[in-house]
């Protein structure tokens, strides 16, 4: 049965098209992370030069370099008391699940092909903080909550920046991936959305 309503049809197209977006999304991983990793690694090596050496993307994940040295495991495989870089993974995907959305719902508006691939790509670059934000505090997270103490401390923190960073995290794991591609699509489509909304009620 064919949705009689432009509102059920809309949200019949943006999920068909979710889909593909989202297919799309996964096998182009590694190319479309790449911005957000260079940007990540801007703001934390910039930010906190004492702890990030670097970070480095490894497909859809990436690698953060620290500065710390940690003890090496003792499985034999390295002399005993030998000491290596701290490096540990962030999985970036579930940061920046947000664009196969934006690009689903941007495709299933009822505008010509130039507008909708204007308005993907300038979504697709007002949603690069939102990867760079998850990732950057999970990193900071993993240094001040999952480490030893002693590398807790050098990063310099107080009780209240904890919170903040607790807070600052939830925020980049939770809300930003999920909510800001909806109010970028609505700030982008503000003409079809005062078409849309009054067939809601």
């Amino acid at each position: 049965m064919t949705p009689r309503r432009p509102i059920d049809r809309f949200l019949l197209r943006t999920l068909l098209w979710l889909a593909l977006m989202f297919m799309l999304w996964y096998m182009l991983a590694s190319l479309l992370l790449m911005p957000v990793v260079g940007w990540t690694h801007f703001a934390l090596s910039y930010l906190f030069p004492h702890a990030i050496a670097a970070v480095e993307q490894q497909g859809p994940a990436v690698d953060v370099i620290t500065r710390f040295t940690v003890a090496a495991p003792a499985d034999g495989s390295v002399p005993a008391g030998a000491q290596g870089q701290l490096i540990f993974t962030i999985n970036a995907l579930k940061y920046a699940y947000g664009l196969p959305l934006l690009l689903a719902l941007t495709l299933a508006a009822p505008t010509s092909m130039g507008e909708k691939l204007f308005r993907g790509v300038m979504g697709g670059l007002l949603l690069i903080p939102v990867p760079v934000w998850g990732i950057a505090c999970e990193a900071l997270k993993v240094l001040v909550f999952d480490m030893d103490p002693a590398i807790a401390a050098q990063m310099g923190t107080t009780p209240l920046t904890r919170e903040l960073l607790a807070l600052a995290y939830q925020l980049g794991y939770l809300i930003l991936p999920a909510v800001t591609p909806i109010l970028i699509w609505a700030a982008l489509h503000r003409d079809f959305l005062g078409e849309l909304l009054p067939q809601t009620r």
